[in-house]
């Protein structure tokens, strides 16, 4: 065998394999021995037949088509080895000439791995912004907190106010007809929050417990519901029940209740170290990211769309992933926006691009630097994970500890990525400035 290779643009490659008579010979053979068992010639135990016999009842190429199927994998791995080229999708194959008594060429063209013509990445200048939590984001959290003790309990009044939750029965009609969804018992609705139709809620207010009242409303013109859209509406509400949300006091006793902490002052310091720590991340992150566009703007590299593709839909699949916890499926996401999956998956493709390059960048600087990464860095990440886990039962530690045994070289290739973004940050220039719109005091100098 012998492989040719050829360089095409955005980084794709053409391999041109040729083979000589002997070894389509070999692989004919070969097909023969496969298929023989399933042919019948008069005169024969099924699968005994000679294969000239075969040949002659079938025609002279009847293994052919099979020796080609035996052959285009096995010649692929040969000269992608032979190359070192590094594919990133599966290739186009094209039988570009075969006779029995000369050969065959077969020519794949491929996609492969990236080289990226590195730019500089030393000493760049960068803003970095200060992080600054307030006493009203933590009073924020508070209140989040503060909200998720709340209870529900039997309102002392008996009509209904803004910020009540009721509890109703209703029946709804278009055109003097109930409508499919449109009733439902026993159901609490917060007057006030914006969760039905427009203008529902609040011609609630001011009716009674016990009381039932005839609701006018209109669908919107884009509601989900096509049948529904702009439609004008009549629903016979009953209010059964009238709550209102009780709120705990945020004191040392609620500092208790909701945390491991014993005072409030103390509750208040942790949320503000999280805030700092989460901010932290944030503009971390956010410096990271404008360093690594600097440095994809000094450096040269052609991404074929097949990776981009690839990793466009993992980002999707993550998205969906998301959609899901919070309720929606794929195809209430799709129709809801009117997209096709094609459609959005395209949307998500110059993330994709970035993220690749950026990979890209990391990679580089860790073979031109030389980075490595240890054994025992491995263990402790793997620890860190273990620890943050929490408590674990001595089976279930195990178990997690064989998983990311198994994930080493995923864990290597991170931390040495990880080393690599530091190197950048380390000789990096970085100047100090106040948060995009926070207001400056009087006299002061940024850094």
């Amino acid at each position: 065998m012998a492989a040719k290779m050829e360089r095409l643009e955005n980084s794709r490659v053409k391999l041109t394999v040729e083979i000589d008579a002997a070894t389509l010979e070999g692989a004919m053979e070969e097909a023969y021995r496969k298929n023989a068992k399933h042919i019948n010639i008069p005169g024969f135990r099924k699968g005994k037949a000679p294969r000239k016999l075969i040949e002659l009842h079938y025609g002279p190429d009847v293994f052919v088509e099979d020796a080609v199927e035996i052959l285009l994998p096995r010649l692929y791995q040969e000269a992608v080895q032979e190359t070192e080229i590094q594919p990133v999708d599966q290739p186009e194959v094209d039988i570009e000439h075969i006779d029995r008594t000369e050969g065959a060429t077969f020519v794949y063209t491929v996609d492969v791995y990236p080289e990226l013509e590195l730019g500089s990445y030393q000493g760049l200048k960068v803003e970095r912004e200060i992080v600054q939590v307030s006493d009203e984001d933590v009073e924020n959290i508070l209140k989040q907190e503060q909200q998720r003790a709340s209870e529900l309990v039997v309102a002392e009044h008996d009509t209904v106010q803004e910020g009540d939750f009721v509890v109703i029965d209703f029946i709804g009609y278009v055109d003097g007809k109930p409508f499919s969804g449109g009733a439902a018992e026993n159901h609490t609705l917060e007057i006030g929050a914006g969760h039905f139709i427009p203008g529902f809620e609040e011609q609630l207010i001011g009716v009674s417990v016990g009381e039932t009242k005839d609701i006018q409303v209109t669908f919107p013109e884009e509601y989900h519901a096509e049948h529904l859209a702009g439609k004008e509406a009549t629903f016979s509400v009953t209010v059964k029940e009238l709550k209102e949300k009780f709120l705990p006091e945020i004191d040392d006793e609620f500092a208790k209740d909701i945390s491991e902490f014993a005072t409030l002052d103390e509750l208040k310091a942790e949320i503000r170290k999280n805030l700092e720590d989460e901010a932290t991340r944030r503009t971390t992150e956010k410096m990271e990211n404008k360093l690594l566009e600097l440095i994809a703007e000094d450096s040269s590299v052609e991404i074929p769309q097949s990776m981009i593709e690839h990793q466009a839909g993992h980002l999707m699949d993550f998205f969906f992933q998301n959609m899901r916890r919070q309720g929606f499926t794929e195809e209430m996401y799709l129709e809801m926006t009117g997209q096709s999956r094609e459609e959005l998956q395209a949307q998500f493709e110059p993330q994709a691009k970035t993220q690749i390059v950026y990979e890209l960048i990391l990679e580089a600087i860790r073979e031109k630097e030389g980075i490595t990464v240890s054994d025992e860095e491995i263990e402790e990440k793997i620890q860190e994970y273990l620890n943050s886990a929490g408590e674990l039962t001595p089976e279930l530690e195990e178990r997690m500890r064989e998983y990311w045994n198994s994930q080493r070289d995923s864990l290597e290739m991170s931390l040495s990525r990880d080393k690599a973004m530091q190197l950048i940050v380390e000789s990096a220039a970085i100047t100090e400035v106040e948060p995009a719109g926070a207001p400056e005091e009087e006299g002061e100098i940024n850094a």
